[in-house]
């Protein structure tokens, strides 16, 4: 376990980070780290839970953060990540909590995140996501909490997705806008 959030610390998470194969716990939250995520966190066999918000990180989100099968929670909010969200963070199939809200997140929205059944939380919101909410995120039967809010998405969410408020009381009342129209932000509840 390594936590340090909340240190002012600054400088670049260093690529060595591979060697601690035992680590299980990264949490560098709320300090001034820079530079990128290093693509050596996907060597991490035993990481459970990595938390790298309100830090100054940037360039992409590393594809081989999905090599970490034992991840429960990804926590990268409030960084200036670009690109897109990676495919491969599909394959983490214990993943409860998804976090990658107030970054500059580009591309779609991965239909792969409608395969983690295990995920009860996925905030993507204030970001520049496009399209739509993938029709495979009515797969998430333990979902409880979606936020995609201020992210320039167009169309319907999916009628499939919307019955995930009725069927398991999924808090979704930031999915509509007036752009983005959904028939289950019809009523009480709903912006």
């Amino acid at each position: 376990t390594l936590l340090l959030g909340t240190n002012a610390l600054n400088g670049s998470i260093s690529e060595l980070i591979g060697n601690l194969q035992n680590l299980d716990d990264l949490s560098l939250d709320f300090n001034l780290l820079t530079g990128t995520i290093p693509t050596e966190i996907g060597t991490l066999p035993n990481l459970i839970e990595l938390s790298l918000n309100r830090n100054t990180l940037e360039g992409t989100i590393p594809s081989e953060i999905g090599q970490i099968t034992m991840l429960w929670l990804i926590m990268l909010s409030s960084n200036d990540l670009t690109g897109t969200i990676p495919t491969e963070l599909g394959t983490l199939s214990n993943l409860n909590v998804l976090s990658l809200s107030r970054n500059i997140l580009e591309g779609t929205i991965p239909s792969e995140i409608g395969q983690i059944t295990t995920l009860s939380l996925i905030d993507i919101s204030l970001n520049d996501l496009t399209q739509n909410i993938p029709i495979e995120f009515a797969m998430l039967s333990n979902l409880e909490e979606l936020y995609v809010d201020q992210n320039p998405l167009s169309g319907e969410v999916p009628l499939e997705v919307c019955q995930l408020r009725a069927e398991n009381n999924v808090d979704i009342r930031t999915v509509c806008s007036p752009e983005f129209t959904c028939d289950c932000c019809l009523g009480p509840g709903c912006n």
